[in-house]
């Protein structure tokens, strides 16, 4: 490899500019110009300023170009969202904290972008942005918000601090600022200055260590009263009475107990004679440290308790500070997101389930003054089009249905709701692999085709088909998406079919 001097530059601290200019000559490189540009970031920048985040909003603008729009459908849309948008300040986020105007400015872009079409003026944001920002588990699309995600990624240092002592950075953190007695955190910074990183940084603290858990082995790095190393979590806000009354504040485990002693005789340091009151919480505190055991060749560890491994994830504690600890779950999502189909198919679905497709009713709730129809289905011409009569009970679609269930030999009675037929597990060809991937597909090739058939209805010159010639299109749409999947590598589309129940065997 060789150093490409072209794009070089050389800028001069407290140097003339003579001196400077020479030494640019002798190396072969041009003078650079103070603040510089560093892998992508401005040197000696104010963070805090909307100039300092020009080059990201440039970036995602330039990707955001409205033509981009007429070629991809929302699922593309949405990947795009989340491979590129979300990814291009990441750079950033990871070390300075994100201004609110910024964040708002890129999060209407990518709300734009996933929403609104190429023709100008505003289009409807079916579902609102909070709800798009959540993870699919819990409902959303995964895109995540940037105002936690750049809080998560900048956590991350919290967490490598005290993993990572003899690193250059850690060191040149714990020189300036300082580290707390048992070494686990660097003291917050007071600094009023604009350029001081690590201010935003350590204002994180507070839900970073709601999160973190100690694993006592020795007991001499972790904090008897201040640190969570008990599942009911800090002693000294469980048992506040206790904690005033002790004279061993920010002292660790092993200054309390006798570690060549089990069971460990414990030593709190009160000030006076417990009276009853005191006597009783004492005696529960006891309890929670019954059969609690020192180890003198193991070193204390603290470990992230909102992963398994115990290791620090941004995913995890980006939804945490979303949630605040208390997800909700999304049931519909294996059967909406697990399926094989495109990812505009399953986009689609997801609408679908939160009941915020576009049909009649919803239609009606938004313009009333401008929709003229909405009491009738185009399908059965019969009753009042909302989703839930649309895809489940309007007579056309229950037609469909029917042929669905004769093709897999089983009766279901239909639900009330779209959102309850996708939180209902199937058992269906039996327990396969195979059978799962087909009868994914099956289900979301019937909603959509009932959905292209709607539309072509009411926006083309079409007078539509019968209930046989549909479902010959859903069975071949979703054998297509079944086909490209592993499980059926070694089946031919037209063999799937021939006969879907005997591929699945």
């Amino acid at each position: 490899m060789k150093i490409n001097k072209s794009k070089c530059s050389l800028v001069g601290f407290g140097l003339s500019p003579s001196l400077v200019n020479n030494l640019a000559s002798g190396w072969g490189c041009v003078v650079g110009d103070w603040p510089m540009m560093y892998l992508g970031l401005p040197l000696g920048g104010n963070p805090k300023a909307i100039g300092f985040w020009e080059p990201v909003l440039e970036k995602v603008q330039r990707r955001l170009q409205k033509w981009k729009r007429a070629f991809l459908s929302r699922g593309g849309r949405l990947t795009l969202i989340q491979a590129v948008l979300s990814g291009i300040p990441t750079y950033y986020m990871s070390l300075f904290k994100t201004p609110v105007s910024v964040i708002n400015k890129l999060e209407k872009l990518m709300r734009s972008f996933l929403w609104e079409g190429v023709e100008e003026g505003k289009r409807d944001h079916l579902v609102k942005w909070e709800r798009v920002a959540k993870s699919k588990e819990e409902g959303g699309l995964g895109v995540g918000s940037l105002k936690e995600k750049n809080e998560a990624l900048r956590a991350k240092w919290l967490w490598r601090f005290p993993r990572e002592p003899n690193s250059l950075w850690a060191r040149v953190v714990k020189s300036k600022y300082g580290s707390t007695s048992n070494g686990w955190e660097a003291i917050p910074a007071t600094s009023v200055t604009s350029s001081n990183p690590w201010k935003d940084i350590s204002a994180g603290y507070h839900y970073f260590l709601q999160c973190c858990r100690f694993e006592v082995g020795n007991g001499n790095r972790v904090r008897f009263w201040e640190d969570s190393w008990v599942h009911e979590g800090l002693l000294k806000d469980s048992f506040p009475r206790l904690f005033v009354l002790s004279s061993k504040h920010s002292l660790s485990i092993d200054q309390f107990v006798d570690s060549q002693v089990f069971p460990h005789s414990w030593d709190f340091g009160f000030r006076r004679n417990l009276n009853d009151r005191e006597t009783a919480e004492a005696i529960e505190m006891l309890e929670i440290l019954e059969g609690f055991r020192l180890c003198a060749s193991k070193r204390d560890r603290r470990r992230w308790d909102l992963e398994a491994s115990g290791l620090f994830t941004c995913k995890s504690f980006q939804s945490f500070l979303r949630n605040k600890g208390s997800a909700a779950t999304f049931f519909p999502f294996s059967n909406v997101w697990k399926a094989k189909s495109p990812p505009k198919v399953k986009v689609f679905v997801w609408l679908v389930v939160l009941g915020k497709v576009n049909t009649s009713d919803l239609v009606q709730r938004k313009r009333p003054f401008m929709y003229l129809s909405p009491n009738w289905c185009v399908l059965c011409k019969l009753g009042e089009e909302s989703a839930d009569h649309l895809f489940l009970h309007c007579p056309f679609s229950l037609s469909l249905w029917g042929l669905l269930w004769r093709e897999v030999g089983t009766v279901w009675v239909i639900p009330e709701r779209c959102a309850d037929f996708f939180c209902t597990d199937f058992v269906v060809w039996g327990l396969g692999k195979r059978a799962s991937t087909l009868w994914g597909c099956l289900v979301h090739s019937v909603f959509w085709n009932i959905w292209i058939e709607r539309n072509r209805r009411i926006f083309e010159d079409y007078k539509g088909v019968g209930v046989s010639e549909l479902w010959d299109r859903v069975k071949y749409w979703a054998a297509l998406w079944a086909s490209v999947t592993e499980d059926f590598k070694d089946y031919a589309l037209s063999i799937i079919l021939r006969d879907m129940a005997a591929v699945v065997i």
